[in-house]
């Protein structure tokens, strides 16, 4: 049976047009429809994520960091933590630059600026290791998050939540772009 005659038998039994036949069909032919082979290899089931590096003057990012990957990685790429020794592979962050700047400001002749919102921008190095065929199955060189805040009613560390949020983000749709 062609597609054509397909449509056109739900459309005559449901009393619809053709042309909504394809409509109403295409939404269930995507349901069905799956990828294969995406994110880490079929083989890597346990990762161990190295200690992040801090290379910027806010150490205190270290903890939120590492505990946001750490949950990422359990939840998001579907793998288990490890140790180094009983992994598959190996993750290895670095963060290396963080900067917070006004984003949206007016000048203000002779005082300065009014600041309305600020924007934390924090970047990592990211390496993600096979171990049993040492080579890296995905990497990130300059991987950068963004949080903004408003500084008359939130706090820096707001922004850094959010950019945090936004970096381990994108280190996870890195990792599963992997076709």
């Amino acid at each position: 049976m062609s597609w054509r005659n397909a449509i056109q038998g739900i459309s005559s039994r449901f009393r619809i047009p053709a042309e909504s036949g394809v409509a109403l069909l295409l939404p269930l032919l995507a349901a069905c429809y799956s990828f294969s082979g995406g994110g880490l290899p079929p083989h890597i089931n346990d990762v161990y994520v190295a200690p992040i590096e801090n290379h910027t003057t806010q150490f205190s990012l270290t903890d939120p960091f590492t505990q946001g990957l750490l949950d990422a990685v359990r939840s998001r790429l579907g793998v288990q933590l490890a140790s180094r020794e009983n992994a598959d592979a190996e993750i290895r962050a670095e963060l290396v630059r963080y900067s917070d700047e006004a984003s949206n400001f007016a000048g203000r002749e002779n005082i300065g600026a009014d600041v309305f919102q600020r924007r934390v921008s924090i970047t990592a190095r990211i390496e993600i290791v096979d171990l049993a065929r040492n080579e890296i199955v995905w990497s990130g060189g300059s991987v950068s998050g963004i949080g903004e805040y408003v500084p008359d009613s939130e706090s820096e560390e707001a922004g850094q939540e959010l950019a945090l949020e936004n970096l381990i983000q994108k280190i996870v749709d890195g990792a599963q772009s992997q076709w």
